[in-house]
């Protein structure tokens, strides 16, 4: 991280260790950082961030937290990374917190989209500076619609279930709504059970800026996975058409 520092001046790492009774040596728990040229690039991307998780496959079994934003071109404006020992309420608190502390600062009004892991929605309610009014949280339209066919797994509502979340008129919202409510009461209830400005496009307020999932952070942590997969542990990355990169 020192030599981080030193080639990228201003990038930002913030660590978190523990002593043993016993041990020498400081255990690692968790290392925040982000690059100065996304601190600074931040201010001219919409006011949305997508944050995930993913596993670092290796010698040490440790976790990724991501958090990605979106630039005015519509690409991926990659903004801080930790590794962690593990995904609880602790390190997404600490990594939220560093995010705010670093690079959202003075910058109201974000938009966080993330699944509803546990340890994301316990956090978030527990820090004021990522609840309204000063920021807003919002589901993963996927991953809601991957915990409600696990639920209530009828076919028929697969495509109900989007196109109510996605429709930006009230009046089609409440169509969508009974049908669902007509084919399975007990989907409907479960549906209505969560806040309808958490997973609707049309009691958002425009916060997502039209962005309904956390496919950004999702897709730029595959293209870390391809780079480890191939620079790590020399395994040939594969392109869609086939070819093999060299």
């Amino acid at each position: 991280m020192a030599a981080l520092q030193h080639f990228n001046p201003g990038t930002v790492v913030e660590w978190k260790l523990e002593r043993s009774s016993g041990i020498q040596e400081h255990i690692f728990r968790y290392v925040f950082w982000a690059f100065k040229r996304a601190i600074d690039g931040f201010v001219h991307c919409r006011s949305v961030i997508s944050i995930y998780d993913t596993r670092v496959y290796g010698k040490y079994d440790i976790k990724l937290l991501i958090a990605v934003a979106v630039d005015a071109n519509v690409s991926i404006f990659p903004l801080a990374f930790t590794i962690c020992t593990n995904e609880s309420q602790e390190t997404w608190t600490l990594f939220l917190n560093h995010l705010k502390e670093h690079v959202v600062t003075q910058r109201l009004g974000i938009c966080l989209i993330s699944d509803r892991h546990g340890s994301i929605l316990s956090s978030v309610q527990n820090l004021p500076a990522w609840k309204e009014p000063y920021a807003y949280h919002r589901y993963c339209v996927r991953h809601l619609k991957a915990n409600f066919q696990k639920a209530h797994p009828n076919k028929d509502l697969h495509d109900l279930i989007w196109m109510a979340a996605t429709d930006h008129q009230d009046c089609k919202f409440k169509r969508r709504m009974e049908s669902i409510r007509q084919e399975d009461q007990g989907a409907y209830r479960w549906l209505m059970r969560h806040e309808l400005d958490k997973w609707t496009l049309h009691a958002d307020g425009g916060r997502r800026w039209g962005i309904l999932t956390t496919n950004i952070s999702e897709s730029f942590n595959g293209l870390l996975n391809m780079w480890i997969a191939y620079h790590c542990h020399g395994v040939d990355v594969i392109q869609a058409d086939g070819r093999q990169n060299v």
